[in-house]
């Protein structure tokens, strides 16, 4: 079987997105990176964001990387008998998946480029086209081994499913085919912990030395603006409380880890695996702290579930009433009833436990009438104690209904699809919006919950973080500082420049 390096792109935003994602540990590259070494592959991992996550520079012109350049990932595989497996995770990475494998083609031409991840299982096609040789659609854990096993020896076209190759596209036959139960824990090994624990910030609020953990995959719910559906097939797929709590204890004395960000889509669909997960931690006394910076959904909890789920250590989680509005929830395919979600909010406050509301503007069809009942309802929950509010902008998506929408339309390429879409003709009003709702919600806090405003800020002078925003404070400061001062590179980073051309929504 072949040897693998995983690369995970650098960082990519575009320069106009002040609302740019916050990296932190790949934990599904490392996951699928102990599979794939399990399954007999010599496997590493080239972190193109951990290995140089002070390093700023301009990429095609409108985007800001942040990391390694693509030139830089190819002379590290310069010279190495392995395959290049390239991850990509969201859209904002598409072009710069492409410069990765350009580069790598361009100094080892006889290293095979795959490509895989959740933006690139939609997009097959057009990783093809621009000269990658095989994409990996959906899970890895078995397509991926056998598309080493394939290379060693084999010609043409793999006979794989889930694979696209410039043979043609062989559709995936199996959502998910992949036992998580049996799936060893994630090669964290492989990874630069040191610099991202360095940092002082990741996806979800930063407490000191943590892990990203995923427990579980897929999401049985179908909103229309999200590729979960599409991803998993409606279908959830978990592994047992007993096997998450061997590896959070694996962790606890390997690493001295004590802070777990766990990034599940659906965390507790199963209660009664919740509950096992929390009262075991308790049971044994494993003394740790956990947040949810990807989210719950509320229609799987409860005041008693969170109770519990704060006496085991949950400090952190996220609710996505999406809307204020019931008529743009029937829109979006939302059955969640976001009456419950101040009453939740209140349990939070009273057992310590911080809370974000996550909302999306600019749905389609969506009226000031609309966006007037989401500006009441985020007072409501600012009144109830909510910590923080986030709101992007919509922006469509491969594989989903809003990816067809005609009012989604105006991108030239899929690097433009993130939360500030500032190629929307109604950008400027959304974003108005956008601004208003959080000055709104910022002043009722601080009528209503005064302390805790003050608490915020003196977290953000400490560097200690209990929310996103916190946190997000102080990475701009730290931003800043790595942009203007640390500036100073030994010499100038290049650029490449993949040709863009449009992209078909459909």
């Amino acid at each position: 079987m072949r040897s693998i390096t995983l690369i995970r792109p650098p960082v990519v935003h575009l320069k106009r997105d002040f609302y740019g994602s916050i990296p932190g540990i790949p934990a599904g590259l490392a996951y699928l990176a102990a599979s794939v070494r399990q399954a007999g592959a010599e496997t590493s991992i080239l972190d193109g964001y951990g290995l140089a996550p002070h390093r700023f520079y301009t990429f095609r012109d409108n985007y800001r990387a942040r990391g390694l350049t693509p030139e830089e990932i190819a002379s590290m595989l310069a010279g190495k008998d392995t395959v290049a497996g390239i991850s990509v995770h969201c859209a904002t990475e598409h072009s710069m998946a492409i410069s990765i494998s350009r580069a790598i083609k361009e100094r080892s031409p006889g290293t095979p480029v795959i490509v895989g991840g959740y933006h690139a299982t939609f997009v097959p096609r057009d990783y093809i086209e621009s000269g990658v040789d095989y994409v990996v659609m959906g899970e890895g854990e078995r397509r991926l081994p056998a598309l080493l096993e394939f290379l060693e020896g084999g010609e043409g076209r793999p006979d794989i499913e889930g694979i696209a190759s410039v043979h043609g596209v062989t559709e995936r036959e199996n959502i998910y085919s992949v036992d998580l139960e049996k799936q060893p824990f994630a090669a964290v090994d492989l990874l630069p912990l040191q610099n991202y624990w360095e940092l002082g910030y990741s996806h979800g609020p930063f407490a000191g030395r943590y892990m990203n953990i995923l427990t579980s995959r897929g999401c049985p719910y179908t909103c229309s603006f999200c590729q979960a559906p599409a991803m998993c097939g409606g279908r959830w797929n978990a592994r047992s409380a007993e096997r998450v709590l061997e590896e959070v204890r694996f962790y606890v004395d390997e690493y001295d880890i004590h802070d777990f960000h766990i990034q599940d889509e659906n965390f507790a669909l199963d209660r009664k695996r919740v509950q096992d997960i929390c009262s075991g931690l308790i049971r044994e006394g494993i003394d740790i702290t956990f947040c949810f910076p990807s989210g719950l959904k509320m229609e799987t909890l409860d005041e008693e579930l969170l109770d519990l789920m704060g006496r085991a250590g949950c400090r952190y989680f996220s609710l996505s009433p999406e809307t204020g509005s019931r008529r743009v929830l029937d829109l979006m395919g939302k059955t969640a009833d976001i009456d419950r979600v101040p009453g939740l909010v209140k349990k939070a406050v009273s057992i310590g436990t911080s809370t974000c509301a996550f909302f999306v503007t600019g749905y389609p069809g969506e009226t000031e009438d609309d966006r007037r009942e989401t500006g009441r309802y985020i007072t409501r929950l600012a009144r109830a104690g909510v910590d923080e509010v986030i709101m992007p902008i919509l922006t469509p998506f491969p594989a989903t209904p809003a990816m067809k929408e005609p009012s989604l339309q105006g991108f030239t390429e899929y690097d433009q699809l993130c939360f500030s879409p500032v190629w929307r003709s109604d950008y400027r009003e959304l974003d108005r919006f956008r601004k208003g709702v959080y000055a709104r919600f910022y002043a009722v806090r601080l009528l209503f919950h005064p302390l805790k405003v003050l608490g915020q800020l003196f977290n953000i002078v400490t560097g200690q973080a209990a929310t996103k925003s916190e946190m997000t404070a102080r990475r701009m400061f730290s931003d800043l500082y790595d942009r203007f001062i640390r500036k100073r590179l030994p010499r100038e980073i290049p650029e490449r420049s993949p040709s863009s051309q449009p992209v078909d929504p459909c």
